[in-house]
């Protein structure tokens, strides 16, 4: 069993410029390794993958030297700036350590959703596409058209959609939501991770698994249940309960629609593959 998506921080790092002191006590704290491992273990689970939760190659750098020290590390989506003429050279070089796995960029807003003059963003990702390596995707439902619109351009690009693409869990904009989600499937490389979702909207501390039936319900019709992965975004989920709260109310949601053995590969086995985790 394998968490997709969580993160590790330390706040003297200096580069997290979404987290201030504004942003709870809960979250406006280092998160390390040994505070998570404990209840992987309980819950059966053999490791992680962490994500970026600075928008700086020196996250890249820090993430994959905590990899060299810790067991439970099974790979790194890092950052890179996409849009960067030396974005081959840096991206080469992280992709020599056997633990970065992809990365999370960040990508401009593109209004209109045309993005045939953003020449070399569309090259740098073809590099990523050829080499088959990864891109998460953190965008909400506005941007799931404009997200369907550059991979037209790089169809082959491994692309992974974040937290279910942050649908409103209030039932507000449903169909800008499930509409744009079924655009990024419709290309055969992209998957989604199902996580993320207890801390959306007015969710909050209603961890249960109704609530998100009817998004659960939907990505595994576009995407289907072998591009699918399970992912805790702890320490993010804490404002909402605890890492074995989150994959009891996921399990749980995805028992009404998938089979025992095809929950197995959510939870771990598609991880595997869609990284290239060794």
């Amino acid at each position: 069993m394998i968490d997709a998506h969580q993160h590790y921080w330390r706040l003297d790092r200096g580069d997290y410029g979404w987290l201030t002191p504004s942003s709870g006590p809960i979250l406006y704290q280092d998160y390390m390794p040994d505070m998570l491992k404990d209840e992987l273990h309980h819950n059966g689970f053999q490791g992680t993958i962490v994500v970026q939760a600075a928008p700086t190659m020196e996250e890249t750098t820090y993430l994959l030297q905590l990899c060299d020290k810790e067991d439970t590390l099974m790979g790194v989506v890092g950052w890179l700036d996409i849009n960067a003429s030396d974005f081959e050279q840096h991206y080469l070089r992280f992709r020599s350590h056997p633990r970065f796995v992809g990365i999370r960029p960040t990508f401009p807003d593109i209004s209109d959703g045309e993005w045939g003059d953003h020449k070399q963003l569309i090259h740098n990702l073809s590099i990523l596409a050829e080499d088959d390596c990864p891109v998460d995707l953190l965008v909400r439902p506005p941007g799931l058209a404009r997200m369907a619109k550059l991979l037209s351009y790089v169809p082959n690009l491994p692309a992974v959609v974040d937290h279910l693409g942050k649908p409103d869990l209030s039932g507000k904009s449903d169909h800008l939501w499930a509409d744009g989600l079924r655009a990024i499937a419709k290309f055969e490389r992209t998957s989604c991770k199902v996580s993320g979702l207890a801390t959306e909207g007015e969710f909050g501390n209603r961890r249960s698994a109704q609530v998100i039936l009817p998004y659960i319900q939907h990505t595994i019709q576009v995407f289907g249940s072998s591009r699918l992965m399970f992912g805790s975004d702890w320490p993010i989920c804490l404002q909402a309960g605890r890492f074995t709260d989150m994959r009891s109310m996921i399990e749980k949601a995805l028992s009404y629609y998938l089979s025992t053995e095809e929950i197995d590969h959510v939870f771990g086995h598609n991880a595997v593959r869609i990284y290239g985790l060794q």
